[in-house]
Order: structure tokens, then C-alpha cells, then sequence
């Protein structure tokens, strides 16, 4: 039970990077002249707009760290390190502390899953759902999403959005900024629960990041 919640909590939170993730790989934006992002009165729109901005960003890693409880009780924390270099070349890093680390490579149609230290390779589109079935789990997971208004991260002028989530019998909310400079997202913190389990997840991203993905050896 326990590792399944936390591949639950995985999924949901891979969605918003996966529907990103599964555009054209049109060359980046970041750094280009684009307009400053401005709110509009539909805040999920909004929201929405960022997360699909995903898709034209790359180079870019995000880093999520996640803190699961049982009952009171806490686990180890989870680390999980996501690089893109386009939209098909990626590169997954999860680390556990309890034996629980993955690593995935996606490359075009090849993908590369390393478990127990070894590495197997299977075509990377069996294990990838398509973009509109990510976009309608996407939609359907996050609900009630306002604006709560410009707030500064790390010096860096935003505009924070707050929203709740719910996926199967998952149920959370969370809190996403928005860069006031082009609209990406820079930073989010979430809170997830389901049964006795609860999950509190803090995401970062970093753009024109250094990002160089291979094959494994």
C-alpha cells in the first residue's frame, strides 16, 4: 500500500510535467522576447497556459522533494529529479532512501528503465499515455483554482495560484507560482491525502539548466 500511494502520488504530479512534456519540441522560448504574463479573469486558464508552456521550455530540470507520512508516522524523504532536453529526451531520477530509487530515460521511441543496478531498454511509448489522455486526467484532477496575486520567490517577481486536487481517492491542494516575467512555473507546494497516508510535496524548476541526455552505457 504504502509504495502504491506514492506511485499515485507520482502520477498525479507528473501530469502537469508529462502534458508539458508531450508537445512538438518546438525550439525553447525561454530567454526570447515574450510579453510579460498578465493574469486574466479565468485563473485555470491561467494556470493551464503555464503548465502547456512546458512543451516550447527546454532545457529545463525540475526537482520535487516529497515527505510521506503514515498514521503520524514519517518516512524517509523522496527526491525526484526530472531533466528535459526536448519534448522525447528526458531523463528520471527518484531516489528513496529505502531501496526505492529509479532512474528512466526516455530518447525518441527508445526508453530505459534502471532497477536493482541494471538497466533494461523497451519502446519508451508502451509506458507513455498520449498527450490528450494527460491533458483530461490533467483537467480532471485539479479543481477550484484561484488567484492569490503577486508574491516575490527568491527575489523573483510572480503570481501565486491556489487550487485543490483530487485523483481517485486522492484529495489535496496546492499553491503554483508563476514567473510575472513569461508565465512558467517556478515553483510549487502541494499537500496530498489518502486514507492514513499523507504526501507534502515542494517542486522547483530551473530553465536553461545544463541538460545533456544519452543512453546508458
Amino acid at each position: 500500500m504504502r509504495w502504491s500511494f506514492r506511485l499515485k502520488m507520482m502520477t498525479v504530479l507528473l501530469l502537469a510535467i508529462a502534458v508539458g512534456a508531450c508537445g512538438t519540441g518546438a525550439p525553447s522560448t525561454v530567454g526570447s522576447k515574450s510579453p510579460p504574463f498578465k493574469p486574466s479573469s479565468d485563473a485555470r486558464k491561467d494556470l493551464g497556459d503555464s503548465l502547456r508552456k512546458l512543451s516550447t521550455a527546454f532545457p529545463y530540470r525540475l526537482t520535487e522533494t516529497t515527505t510521506t507520512s503514515s498514521a503520524g508516522q514519517s518516512d524517509a524523504q523522496q527526491t525526484r529529479v526530472v531533466e528535459f532536453a526536448a519534448a522525447d529526451r528526458f531523463h528520471v531520477k527518484l531516489s528513496g532512501g529505502q531501496g526505492e530509487d529509479l532512474e528512466m530515460i526516455t530518447i525518441g521511441d527508445k526508453g530505459y528503465t534502471k532497477e536493482n543496478g541494471k538497466w533494461s531498454e523497451e519502446p519508451a511509448n508502451s509506458r507513455r499515455p498520449t498527450k490528450s489522455e494527460l491533458e483530461k486526467d490533467l483537467a480532471d484532477a485539479i479543481k477550484d483554482v484561484s488567484l492569490v496575486g503577486p508574491e516575490k520567490v527568491n527575489g523573483i517577481e510572480c503570481f501565486a495560484y491556489d487550487y485543490t486536487i483530487q485523483f481517485d481517492a486522492v484529495k489535496g491542494s496546492g499553491k503554483t507560482w508563476l514567473r510575472a516575467s513569461d508565465g512558467l512555473p517556478l515553483q510549487s507546494d502541494s499537500e496530498f491525502k489518502a486514507e492514513t497516508y499523507e504526501s507534502k510535496s515542494h517542486v522547483i524548476y530551473e530553465y536553461n539548466a545544463d541538460v545533456k541526455i544519452e543512453p546508458p552505457k
